[in-house]
């Protein structure tokens, strides 16, 4: 029986790794059915007393080479992907005009808030830290210092709200962007590479 404590170790890794980033569960998750995937194939040839031993060798010689191409590439476009999207989104290059405002909306001062006024919260150099360093650390700050003393409270209060809007955005971007470079990697870059490395072998055999 696996220890209460371990259990929340690894739980608590688990979620602490994930919980922001759906999109980086999304590639490991991926990840590891494609070596499952590719593992399970390997063993049903390797495990098949019917097939001759040079057919059996040239099948997993094959298999192995496909499956390999298949999983670096899957990993590697998807977790650039990822990186790309996310770089994008923590730098405010892509928002909505919900999440810009919200950001926008930390200035309680300002009562006519525009979707364009969210780049004036926070300076270039607390930018490059990214929006959920600079919302979840909101005291931080260069704008909530020079903030109102009586104004503070509310500002924390939004700067958490608007955390959680924005981390969701994220997530859901994340995933849509992974979605999309994993049916990329998986249905042509992987298989495309697979097939092109494969021929090597098969060209060497068949002289």
């Amino acid at each position: 029986m696996i220890h209460r404590t371990i259990l929340n170790r690894v739980t608590n890794k688990i979620f602490n790794n994930y919980a922001k980033d759906s999109g980086k569960l999304l590639v490991h998750v991926g990840t590891g059915v494609t070596v499952i995937g590719a593992s399970a194939q390997i063993g049903m040839l390797l495990s098949d007393r019917k097939m001759e031993k040079h057919t059996k060798k040239f099948l997993v010689n094959q298999e192995a080479i496909t499956s390999g191409a298949c999983i670096a590439m899957y990993y590697s476009i998807c977790e650039s992907v990822r990186i790309g999207v996310n770089k994008a989104l923590e730098g405010g290059k892509v928002l909505t005009e919900t999440v810009a405002k919200s950001i926008a909306g930390l200035n309680k001062e300002n009562k006519n808030i525009k979707a364009e006024d969210w780049k004036t919260i926070f300076t270039k150099k607390e930018m490059k830290k990214g929006l959920s360093y600079n919302l979840e650390h909101i005291e931080e700050t260069y704008f909530y210092k020079n903030s109102k003393d009586v104004l503070k409270k509310q500002i924390k209060e939004a700067a958490k709200k608007t955390s959680d809007i924005f981390q969701n955005y994220k997530s859901g971007v994340s995933i849509l962007a992974v979605l999309a470079a994993s049916v990329f990697a998986g249905n042509i870059a992987g298989p495309a590479i697979g097939n092109y490395l494969v021929s090597f072998p098969v060209k060497k055999d068949t002289k």
